[in-house]
C-alpha cells in the first residue's frame, strides 16, 4: 500500500532560504522605538575623556561639562506596498493543497492575504537591513525613491572610520599583517568613542584574504561558546542570518556575512561588499525607529501599518502595508568599515 499516491501531496515546507537576514540589525541595532510624529529626533552620543582638574584646596570648584549628545531631526521616507488579489485567484488550488482542492474560496482568500502581508514584511525587513548596512559602512544613508528626492542622513561619524586599503597595503600583499591592521583600527575606534570593538564582520572575499594569513589562522580559536558550553557542531540549518561564525582571537569575535538583495533593476547586490569588513560592538547602541503613519486608520505608533479593503469595477481585495523606518546608530563612532582588497 502506497502512503503517498500521485494525487496526494506532501505539505509545502516553507523555503527559509528566502527569509530575510537581520544579522546586522540584531547585532548592532537591537533597540526599537516607534514615534507618533512625522519626524524622528535622534541623539548622537559624544564622548569626552577629560582629566579631573587640580585646584588649590582653598579654591572654588569650576563648572565642568560632561560628554553630551547632538540631536538631529529627519523626516523618513515612507515605504508603501499594495498588492491586489483577483477573485479568480481564490479558485485555484494552493501549493500543498490536495488535487481537486479542499479549501473554500473564502479560506483561500484569507490564506492569500496572510502570504501577501508576510511578503510585505519580509521586503520591509530587507530594507531595514540595507539601511543598517549603509549606516555601518559609510556612517550615512542616502534615501531616494519615487517622488522622494535624494536626501542624505549623515550621522557624523569620523571620516577616519571609513578605510580603503590600496596598493601594497591591501590584505594578501607581501608583508601585510591582517591582525595588526585590525588592531590598529580597533585603537582608532576606541580612541573615538572610549569603547574597544569586539566584533569583526567580514565579507566573503575579505575572509578568503584573512584566512590566507598564517599568523591569524594560528591564533584563531574555531570553537563556539554559548552559556558556558563549547559548541563544536555546525550552525543550524534553520539559521537564516546568512552569517557564519569562524572563530575568536582574544576579545575579537569573527563572523562571515553573505546576504544579497535585489535592487530596483532586479540585479543582485550584496548588503556588505565582499571585500569589506565592519568592526564594531554593542556600544553602537543602534535603534530601529519608525515615524508616524499618516492614515486615519493608524493613530498609534507602530512598526508596520497594515490594512485590507475592497475596490470595485473590477472587484479586487487590496493588501496594503506602510512603514516609515529609520535606523539610528546612537554612537556612530563605535563602528568602522574597511575595504581590504
Amino acid at each position: 500500500m502506497l502512503i503517498y499516491d500521485t494525487h496526494t501531496l506532501a505539505g509545502v515546507i516553507e523555503d527559509r532560504l528566502w527569509n530575510p537576514s537581520t544579522f546586522l540589525l540584531d547585532l548592532f541595532f537591537p533597540y526599537v522605538q516607534d514615534f507618533d510624529t512625522e519626524t524622528i529626533d535622534f541623539d548622537i552620543l559624544t564622548t569626552k575623556a577629560k582629566l579631573a582638574p587640580f585646584v588649590h584646596p582653598d579654591a572654588s570648584a569650576k563648572p565642568t561639562t560632561n560628554g553630551g549628545y547632538v540631536t538631529k531631526t529627519f523626516k523618513p521616507a515612507n515605504i508603501k506596498m499594495l498588492t491586489a488579489v483577483k477573485p479568480s485567484n481564490t479558485l485555484k488550488r494552493r501549493a500543498g493543497e490536495p488535487y481537486g482542492g479542499n479549501m473554500s474560496p473564502a479560506a483561500r482568500l484569507d490564506a492569500l492575504m496572510f502570504d501577501i502581508f508576510d511578503e510585505h514584511e519580509r521586503a520591509i525587513l530587507r530594507r531595514k537591513e540595507w539601511m543598517a548596512a549603509q549606516a555601518l559602512r559609510f556612517g550615512k544613508i542616502d534615501v531616494e525613491g519615487e517622488d522622494f528626492p535624494k536626501q542624505t542622513i549623515d550621522y557624523g561619524r569620523p571620516a577616519s572610520h571609513r578605510v580603503v586599503l590600496a596598493g601594497v597595503n591591501r590584505w594578501g600583499q607581501a608583508g601585510v599583517d591582517v591582525l595588526d591592521t585590525i588592531e590598529t583600527w580597533a585603537t582608532t575606534v576606541q580612541d573615538a568613542c572610549g569603547v574597544a570593538p569586539n566584533v569583526v564582520v567580514l565579507g566573503s572575499g575579505a575572509w578568503k584574504l584573512a584566512r590566507a594569513d598564517e599568523k591569524l589562522m594560528k591564533l584563531l580559536d574555531l570553537r563556539r561558546q554559548a552559556s558556558g558550553l563549547i559548541e563544536l557542531g555546525p550552525i543550524s540549518v534553520n539559521d537564516v542570518s546568512r552569517a557564519r561564525y569562524v572563530g575568536t582571537i582574544g576579545d575579537f569575535e569573527f563572523w562571515v556575512y553573505s546576504q544579497n538583495y535585489q535592487d530596483d533593476a532586479e540585479a543582485t547586490q550584496p548588503f556588505l561588499d565582499p571585500l569589506e569588513l565592519i568592526l564594531g560592538s554593542p556600544a553602537v547602541q543602534g535603534i530601529r525607529a519608525s515615524g508616524a503613519i499618516l492614515d486615519v486608520d493608524s493613530l498609534v505608533p507602530q512598526d508596520i501599518f497594515r490594512k485590507s479593503y475592497n475596490t470595485e469595477n473590477p472587484s479586487r481585495r487590496q493588501a496594503y502595508s506602510e512603514a516609515a523606518p529609520l535606523v539610528i546608530p546612537s554612537r556612530p563612532s563605535a563602528a568602522l568599515c574597511a575595504k581590504v582588497g
